[in-house]
């Protein structure tokens, strides 16, 4: 575990398995921390025979975003953002933080990895690999999309309770929780069952290990602020698995179609009953879904 220093941000990284095996590089969602690859999951990849590299994206976890804005503890709103964009400067771009796992890589001499990338994570593995094809030997994209505005759009609601939380943690730690849980319960999928007592753990365990420098709206802005660019899909030229769930209500399956049907070479497995998260009960199957493509293509 470690941090490393770079031009504008601060990346905090844990590394687990043998150094001297391949690597798979995981890479959060949006405001997600990295505590949500959840440490069987890493086990298991770990004894599949790779080294993991488990990172906090910037402005998310222990890593941080440097800048001397005024502005950057200003409170954020959607609405205001979608309306009035001109009013937020962008802070840095989803290329950017491509560029923070190439600089994480380089600082730890690996020359190439296997990426896996879930959610907003796997637009960010996507660009990676369309920048630096040599350091990338496969593409996984789990419950991910190319954010391509022609696709189907996640319902307002559920959007709301995403982006407009109410409650403080240190204000109103209880209301803040029950926001959480409640927007995890809503994406979960129907067919797996959701662990309230450990979402409620794990919720603050990263309020705990969170850097007070953190500001998720920058990583909202960075997102909504990507132009989808269909040649960063057909110029890819690694080979790519997307791994999606049938209930997923944030990016439906056109998302998951959409990549496989644009990326030159990419397979699609679809998982039955998964919404936008990963249940406990499919570590094993997408370790081994993960596992084979790698030994298959890699």
């Amino acid at each position: 575990m470690g941090y490393i220093d770079l031009k504008n941000a601060t990346i905090y990284y844990e590394t687990f398995g043998v150094e001297n095996k391949e690597t798979i590089v995981l890479v959060s969602g949006l405001n997600t921390q990295m505590t949500r690859w959840e440490a069987p999951f890493l086990k298991m990849l770990s004894e599949e025979g790779f080294r993991v590299i488990c990172f906090d994206n910037r402005d998310c976890g222990k890593s941080t975003f440097k800048t001397s804005d005024p502005n950057d503890t200003i409170n954020f709103s959607l609405n205001d953002f979608l309306q009035h964009p001109e009013k937020y400067p962008v802070p840095y771009s989803l290329l950017d933080m491509a560029d923070d796992i190439k600089d994480l890589l380089h600082s730890l001499a690996i020359r190439s990895a296997h990426i896996v990338g879930r959610s907003m994570g796997g637009i960010i593995a996507q660009l990676f690999a369309s920048r630096y094809p040599a350091m990338t030997q496969t593409l996984n994209l789990l419950m991910s999309s190319s954010f391509n505005p022609a696709l189907p759009k996640a319902d307002d609601a559920l959007i709301g309770k995403m982006t407009n939380s109410t409650a403080n943690f240190h204000d109103n730690k209880q209301a803040h929780i029950n926001e959480k849980v409640d927007f995890m319960k809503a994406i979960y999928g129907n067919k797996y069952n959701f662990n309230e007592e450990k979402e409620r753990w794990l919720i603050i365990e990263d309020e705990s290990r969170k850097s007070p420098f953190v500001r998720p709206f920058r990583q909202m802005i960075a997102l909504l602020s990507y132009q989808y660019d269909s040649n960063v899909l057909s110029s890819l030229h690694v080979p790519t698995l997307t791994i999606h769930g049938d209930e997923d209500p944030l990016f439906n399956m056109e998302h998951a179609v959409d990549l496989k049907n644009t990326i030159p070479y990419c397979e699609l497995i679809i998982k039955r009953g998964m919404g936008h998260a990963i249940p406990d009960s499919l570590f094993p199957s997408l370790v081994k879904d993960i596992s084979n493509f790698i030994a298959k293509t890699g």
